[in-house]
């Protein structure tokens, strides 16, 4: 009967009475309580739909419940709703999470905390990364420091990343990460550590780059010259090295280029932006866009109408609209399939 109640009076709450958000906030209050797992979770997303004004109590419920809950998947969803909340005053409850004896919660916990910025959350976190195995890939081991990143005073696990990321035992994947995390920091130290890796032709593709990612972020005059004389080796070794290979790396090249505001790039993208592989194309497109330089015009507006990818075609016309000064209708976006496809091998 309480699910039916919940059903009866659900809708946009600007346009509930007063009565009717009482007899709501009721019904929420005894789901979360009594109800099945399915009932508690249809609870937890309505309530994140529920006028703040009105909800004190039912987010104090929430806090106290994930005190005592022991169900995984109520847990996760519990730790997801506070998160999504924005609810603080669980700061303490969700980092004791982080030792959770199960994996999920443990990683929902810190979902939670980095989406809520918890600066509290960052040494207790740190303490946990420095327990892990950087020589296996691990997808908890990747959120946790990607969550350094995005942390207050997430900056002071650099050190002990650096030195993880200059062990080349260490996973790939797992140094591809630290690399990231360095450019959400800006750890301009890692310099000349992400230099190495970024320009030695034996690192994998990923690993080289997410360090010129990073690079780029850094504003490194260092590695400008060096990006240059990369994408003019791709040129000169054409259908020679791997196609997959050759086009991450010709993309995060130029990436990095753009994101130092270097003003020779144009010229790069302007041949790129002809390169037989579609995708390159795309993405010498894209950064034509975020550049705003009105020369790009007319190649942009001829690759809008002419160009065989219709990927290609859609990404001309957002840049030409992005020089323009005109915002680009959310349905004309790339598609998540589309955007999955920039990962480098």
């Amino acid at each position: 009967m309480i699910f039916l109640s919940l059903s009866s009076i659900s809708g946009k709450e600007k346009e509930l009475s007063p009565e009717q958000l009482a007899k709501k906030k009721d019904v929420l209050s005894k789901m979360v309580r009594y109800g099945t797992s399915q009932e508690r979770k249809q609870a937890l997303g309505e309530l994140t739909r529920f006028p703040k004004e009105s909800a004190s109590e039912l987010y104090t419920l929430v806090g106290e419940q994930l005190k005592t809950e022991k169900d995984m998947g109520m847990k996760i969803v519990l730790l997801k709703t506070i998160g999504d909340l924005d609810l603080k005053e669980n700061k303490e409850t969700i980092i004791s999470l982080f030792e959770d004896v199960n994996e999920d919660v443990a990683k929902q916990a810190v979902t939670s905390a980095k989406k809520m910025k918890l600066a509290e959350a960052t040494s207790p976190l740190l303490e946990k990364v420095k327990k892990e195995d950087f020589t296996k890939n691990s997808n908890s081991l990747s959120l946790y420091i990607s969550a350094l990143g995005e942390l207050p005073e997430g900056k002071t696990a650099a050190p002990f990343l650096e030195t993880k990321f200059r062990e080349k035992f260490n996973n790939a994947d797992m140094r591809g990460q630290i690399a990231l995390y360095f450019g959400s920091v800006l750890y301009t130290d890692a310099e000349s550590a992400l230099m190495e890796v970024a320009f030695d032709e034996i690192q994998p593709t990923t690993l080289r780059c997410y360090s010129m990612n990073t690079l780029g972020k850094l504003k490194s005059e260092t590695a400008k010259p060096k990006l240059y004389e990369l994408l003019d080796s791709l040129k000169k070794t054409a259908g020679k090295l791997d196609a997959k290979k050759a086009q991450s790396l010709k993309i995060y090249a130029i990436g990095a280029l753009v994101t130092m505001g270097d003003k020779e790039v144009f010229q790069e993208l302007n041949e790129f932006a002809r390169d037989d592989d579609s995708m390159v194309r795309l993405r010498a497109i894209e950064f034509m866009g975020n550049l705003k330089d009105p020369k790009a015009l007319e190649l942009l507006e001829y690759k809008r109408d002419r160009d065989p990818s219709p990927k290609v075609q859609k990404a001309a016309k957002k840049a030409i609209d992005q020089i323009n000064g005109k915002e680009t209708s959310p349905e004309e976006e790339k598609s998540p399939e589309e955007k999955s496809e920039e990962e480098p091998k």
